[in-house]
C-alpha cells in the first residue's frame, strides 16, 4: 500500500497540556441523544461523535442534529463487526462506506476513524492509513454499555483524567447522568474539553 504522511494512530492527546476529549460511539442508544446534545449545547461543548454507517442510514435525523449541534462527526465503520477478522478490502468497504453515507447525508468528509470494540491490528490501521483516515483510540473508558450506575461511570474516570485524556462514552443512561459530573469535576481542575481535532491541532 502507498505511504500516507499524515498521523496514523491517535490514542491520547499532548500530555503536556491540560486538554481532554471525549468520544461518543454512536450505533444505538437514540433515546438518549437529544438531552446529551442539550446539554452539551448548554455548556457550549464540543465532543467527538463517531457515526455507524449503518445507523446514520436509519436514522439520518438524528445524524443530522448531532452535525447542526456543532459537534465533530468521525467514522465507527459502517456495520459494527471486529474488523480484524476481515479482508483488508472489507475494511476498505467498510471505512469508505461510512464516509460516502456520511457525506451524502451531513454533506461532511470524515478525519477520523476509529475501530468497532477497539479491536485494531496492523491490517486495519494500515487500511486506515492508506484512506487517509486517522485511527483513534481511547485512553479512558466509561463501560457505559454494561455499567448501569452512574456514580460508577464517574468514579472509574474522574480520578484518572489527566492532560490528554481522551474519554470513550455511548449514549446510554448511565452516562448521560454521569456526563455533567465527569466535565464538571475536569473543569474544577482546570481541564479543557476539546474536540479530536482541536486537541491534535492545537
Amino acid at each position: 500500500m502507498e505511504e500516507k504522511k499524515h498521523q496514523v494512530l491517535i490514542t491520547h492527546g499532548s500530555e503536556s497540556a491540560p486538554m481532554i476529549s471525549i468520544m461518543v460511539n454512536v450505533a444505538w442508544g437514540n433515546e438518549y441523544i437529544i438531552d446529551i446534545l442539550e446539554y452539551l449545547k448548554e455548556r457550549n461543548l464540543s465532543l467527538t461523535f463517531f457515526l455507524e454507517g449503518r445507523w446514520v442510514e436509519q436514522f439520518p435525523e438524528y445524524a443530522r442534529m448531532i452535525r447542526d449541534a456543532n459537534q465533530e462527526i468521525g467514522n465507527h465503520s459502517y456495520s459494527h463487526q471486529d474488523l480484524t477478522t476481515l479482508s483488508a478490502a472489507e475494511i476498505e468497504m467498510e471505512i469508505t462506506n461510512t464516509n460516502k453515507i456520511i457525506n451524502e447525508v451531513l454533506g461532511i468528509r470524515p478525519q477520523y476513524f476509529t475501530p468497532p470494540y477497539g479491536y485494531l491490528d496492523k491490517k486495519v490501521l494500515e487500511t486506515a492509513s492508506y484512506l487517509n483516515m486517522v485511527t483513534v483510540l481511547w485512553s479512558l473508558d466509561t463501560l457505559d454499555w454494561k455499567i448501569e450506575d452512574p456514580s460508577e461511570i464517574i468514579d472509574r474516570i474522574v480520578p484518572n483524567i489527566k492532560n490528554g485524556s481522551i474519554i470513550l462514552m455511548h449514549p446510554t443512561k448511565s452516562s448521560l447522568i454521569a456526563l455533567p459530573t465527569i466535565i464538571e469535576k475536569a473543569q474544577e481542575k482546570n481541564y479543557h474539553f476539546k474536540s479530536i481535532i482541536q486537541m491534535v491541532n492545537k
